[in-house]
């Protein structure tokens, strides 16, 4: 029925009234003119006037109309179903895959419900996408990589009208294998779930055969040339007895073997392979168990992990017995910068009493080691001017045995070191590079530059750095024969020419202020500076082997001067990079020391299991190629469906320059990462980095149908479960009455901006007319 009524509150025969008085004084206003005019041109005036009157009676009382309609709509239902790749097998007594008997089913049910129901068709793997029509069932194919039975619940609850649906109906195996529960989401959904299972349980079946690779277990770091181990679970069903070889694979590429006969328990067993990596990266290692004859599924015979060869992390030990100039020098302007290394560095302030300074938190060391746990937590280790007295002989013997088992040493020139510090036949002593002397030898105390070697211009201690530093021989004139080289060259072990440059001193470098005396080299020795000014030249820098380590003796005093004075006129210095080469070669690392801005970006994994954080590390370098700090450091995320996402980076403990954060996937699939950092007016941007979220196979590790899983779902919703032979009962509980539903339905009988252009219009009309007529 329809009803009027007036915004501003008044009645209906107010606004008749006001009307009608209106018009009647409009009437009596043209009353006298009527005799002057024709009929039709005073009624046109009248009209005209009346009309201006009631547009402007109608935007002051603001009339509105409204009713009420029944409406009629279908009930809506919804159908999901499962292309992910575990739909694609035939198991059981099923000569189909159960994705092409879901798929059936659900073409029958369109054609029978069409009629009664308004039908919706959503797909779904690892992503869920709403179909426009049941005909593009036909190109659909079960070949999705992972299973997220939450996807669909959630595109479903985005529908329009979702308030009208009947019920929504699941087609799947069951296998939920990505983050977000089903279970949960389906309880807040709002609609009714029913759930159809398709599959059946394999191990139920006597025929069946398989062997699977379930599991394997791969650290997520392995160190280069150390021996890694990597372990496999192998499950097999109806193959008691049977031997296979399990084979380990990198990058595609066999690396060790094992045989294993399986046996007819239930349960995974274990299968070991163990092996040195040599080469540094990022690689996939696979273990394959080769399919049997009898075997439908081979998806499952593998399983893959990623790893990232790595060098050992590079751990200093530094120990001074006096508080001076090269202890500031090291630790403040070369161990706490570089953002590579860890460092341990004690300083004597009292007689067997030190001081520390330390980015390893999770060490606590108040005097020198005496143990060989803790010695052996470190890599490199750089003796100052401390007196041998202050270690027992037992104790330097735990020094040797490290070094002999891989680490590197180097003692500093100093007043209580090397000869001067009664180091000369000690077990320290024996191993460095150099014939110490005894206490008396003394110490240079004229300002040097140190000569290098020919060994020493080729050393990568001094990759880059050479050109700062006088040489023992002249370089060739231009147009000299290659003969004259060789000569020159004739004591160096290195008989290449020299690099390009390498003849040409860079000026300015400020000389050391001395250095300890030592008698000569030993045998083994390789000298790469010298103190020129004696005959023979004594080494001032030399290194040698010692077991699978490396030891130096470095006798020049403080290089403090080599960052100080260059820096102070703005100047190139060599100070990082000796100090960074020398300990990284002790190491038995081979890298040169960055000098420059720059930045570089890792990932603790290359592949992620589902919903497992992803950690992101960076590590940035300022001009100086020193760790930047203070620094906003982002991560540019690029998803699997495209969707750009980022993360602060924030700064950690321990070496300079080092920023980590965390990212948590929510789908399977390639992640690309790119870290931005903001070093004051420059951005540097790392390399693309990608990691894959989810396994390979992850859809073939588990194949039974999983009830319990699909059960939960329709009980969470208040919905039911059936077996998909036996689906069709659900067609007879389906309610198909029309959904009626009563609409208020509302309207104005005004339209302000249309109505005050009338209704100047109307008057403008007017007034052009009674001008014609010769009215006032």
């Amino acid at each position: 029925m329809l009803h009027f009524a007036l915004e501003q509150g008044s009645s209906l025969t107010t606004l008749l009234l006001v009307a009608a008085g209106c018009l009647l004084l409009t009437g009596l206003f043209y009353f006298r003119a009527f005799g002057q005019l024709r009929p039709w041109q005073w009624q046109t005036l009248l009209a005209l006037r009346a009309a201006a009157i009631l547009l402007v009676l109608l935007l002051l009382f603001r009339p509105t109309y409204s009713f009420q309609k029944e409406l009629t709509r279908k009930p809506g239902l919804v159908f999901l179903l499962d292309r992910s790749a575990s739909m694609g097998i035939a198991d059981g007594a099923a000569k189909t895959t159960r994705f092409e008997q879901a798929r059936s089913q659900i073409e029958r049910w369109w054609e029978k419900l069409k009629k009664d129901f308004d039908l919706r068709l959503i797909e779904f793997s690892e992503h869920a996408r709403l179909l426009e029509s049941v005909e593009q069932l036909k190109i659909l194919t079960p070949d999705g990589k992972a299973t997220s039975l939450a996807s669909p619940l959630l595109v479903a609850r985005a529908l329009p009208h979702r308030r009208d649906v009947e019920a929504v109906v699941l087609f799947s195996d069951g296998l939920h294998n990505t983050a977000r529960n089903p279970v949960e989401i389906s309880g807040k959904l709002g609609m009714t779930v029913d759930t159809i299972g398709v599959g059946s349980s394999l191990r139920d079946d006597v025929s069946y055969r398989d062997v699977q690779v379930t599991g394997i277990a791969c650290p997520d770091r392995l160190l280069v040339n150390n021996l890694a181990r990597i372990s496999g679970s192998v499950e097999a069903v109806g193959l008691g007895g049977r031997v296979v070889q399990a084979v380990l694979e990198e990058d595609g590429k066999p690396i060790a073997e094992q045989e294993l006969t399986l046996d007819a328990a239930e349960g995974p067993q274990q299968v070991q392979f163990e092996f040195r990596p040599t080469v540094k990266g990022r690689h996939t290692y696979t273990i394959k168990v080769p399919p049997a004859a009898e075997e439908k599924i081979t998806q499952n015979n593998q399983r893959s992990a990623m790893a990232l060869v790595v060098e050992g992390g590079l751990r200093v030990f530094y120990i001074e017995g006096t508080l001076r100039a090269e202890y500031g020098a090291l630790v403040d302007r070369f161990l706490a910068k570089d953002p590579d290394l860890e460092f341990y560095a004690l300083v004597q302030s009292q007689p067997n009493v030190f001081s520390k300074r330390t980015n390893m938190s999770e060490l606590k060391i108040d005097t020198i080691p005496r143990d060989a746990e803790t010695i052996g937590k470190f890599d490199v280790f750089i003796f100052g001017d401390i007196d041998a007295t202050y270690l027992k002989p037992e104790q330097q013997e735990l020094f040797v045995k490290r070094v002999r088992e891989g680490a590197g040493l180097i003692m500093l020139g100093g007043y209580h070191s090397l000869g001067p510090g009664g180091y000369a036949g000690t077990p320290l002593g024996e191993i460095l590079p150099v014939r110490l002397g005894g206490r008396e030898i003394g110490q240079i105390t004229t300002p040097f530059l140190p000569q290098l070697t020919p060994e020493g211009v080729r050393h990568p201690i001094f990759a880059n750095i050479a050109e700062f530093f006088p040489r023992s021989y002249s370089p060739l004139p231009l147009g000299e024969g290659p003969g004259v080289r060789a000569n020159s060259e004739q004591n160096s072990p290195h008989p290449n020419p020299l690099p390009k440059g390498e003849g040409t001193q860079v000026p300015g470098l400020p000389p050391l202020d001395g250095c300890t005396k030592v008698e000569g080299p030993r045998p083994a020795a390789s000298v790469l500076a010298v103190y020129p000014d004696q005959s023979p030249p004594m080494p001032v820098l030399a290194v040698q082997p010692v077991g699978k380590g490396r030891t130096a003796v470095f006798a020049g005093d403080t290089t403090r001067k080599w960052q100080q004075g260059p820096r102070a006129l703005g100047q190139e210095s060599p100070f990082l990079r000796f100090w960074g080469q020398l300990v990284r070669w002790l190491a038995g690392r081979s890298e040169e020391v960055a000098t420059g801005p720059g930045i570089t970006v890792s990932l603790d994994k290359g592949r992620y299991e589902p919903e497992e954080p992803i950690r992101i590390s960076a590590t940035v370098r300022d001009k100086d190629g020193q760790g930047a700090q203070y620094v906003k450091v982002t991560a540019k995320i690029r998803t699997p469906p495209g969707k750009p996402e980022q993360v602060l980076l924030m700064p950690e403990a321990g070496p300079a320059g080092r920023y980590a954060g965390v990212y948590e996937p929510e789908v399977p699939g390639p992640f690309e990462f790119i870290v931005e950092a903001q070093l004051k007016e420059t951005t540097l941007t790392s390399e693309k980095l990608t990691a894959e979220v989810g396994r390979p196979n992850l859809e073939f590790e588990r194949l039974d149908l999983d009830e319990p899983m699909l059960k939960r779902i329709a009980a969470a919703a208040k919905g039911r479960y059936l077996h998909i032979t036996t689906a069709d009962l659900l067609l007879d509980q389906l309610n198909r009455e029309k959904l009626k539903r009563t609409q208020y339905v509302e309207g104005r009988l005004y339209n302000p901006p249309l109505f005050w252009f009338l209704f100047v219009g109307v008057l403008t009309t007017e007034w052009i007319l009674r001008r014609k007529y010769q009215l006032r």
